[in-house]
């Protein structure tokens, strides 16, 4: 049962996430009825944005301390020329003078890898000109690294978390993920 609370002119700025934090603590949520009830019953969740938002906040947090900027959904980014199709990837790993050094994706799927996920990592590697970019996918899978034909100077790194993992073992998959990006950004580097 979750701590009881009591709606006042105090609190009034949190009476929403109040009520909010109560629903998901008693393992509810509001639902639509025909306008004059509210069926609580379920909360609805978009995993794909969850999986991606604690990817990027836990993979920023292993790599500053090796001395690098990270932007998160940075936009800064574009693919043409003209400046009319914005990229924003989903981490971006730079310089301390602002160069992007790799970019990694997240994304929340399981089985085979969508073309279309390699496709939009390859754009944004030609973009900032990059040589290593990496897809994090959110399955047991192996990781693999794709030499693309034609520019075998570019690599895109397949990889996965294991979700089903402890927490501790979560987090420490994301801290091996962090040194081999900045093992790899060194080496391509130099």
């Amino acid at each position: 049962m979750p701590p009881a609370w009591t709606p006042s002119r105090l609190n009034t700025h949190y009476h929403s996430a109040l009520g909010i934090a109560e629903l998901v603590l008693r393992g509810a949520s509001y639902e639509l009825d025909d306008g004059t009830a509210v069926r609580v019953d379920g909360l609805m969740l978009e995993m794909w944005r969850v999986f991606e938002d604690f990817l990027c906040v836990a993979l920023a947090e292993a790599l500053r301390p090796a001395g690098y900027t990270v932007r998160l959904q940075d936009r800064r980014h574009h693919l043409d020329h003209a400046r009319r199709v914005r990229l924003r990837p989903d981490l971006v790993l730079d310089t301390p003078d602002g160069r992007p050094l790799t970019v990694v994706d997240a994304k929340y799927k399981t089985g085979e890898t969508p073309q279309e996920d390699l496709y939009q990592v390859l754009a944004y590697c030609t973009a900032m000109g990059l040589n290593r970019a990496y897809l994090v996918y959110a399955s047991k899978s192996e990781s693999h690294t794709h030499v693309i034909t034609g520019a075998e100077h570019l690599q895109i790194v397949e990889t996965a978390l294991d979700l089903t993992s402890p927490p501790e073992e979560l987090r420490a998959q994301i801290t091996g993920l962090a040194r081999r990006v900045v093992a790899d950004t060194a080496h391509f580097r130099a």
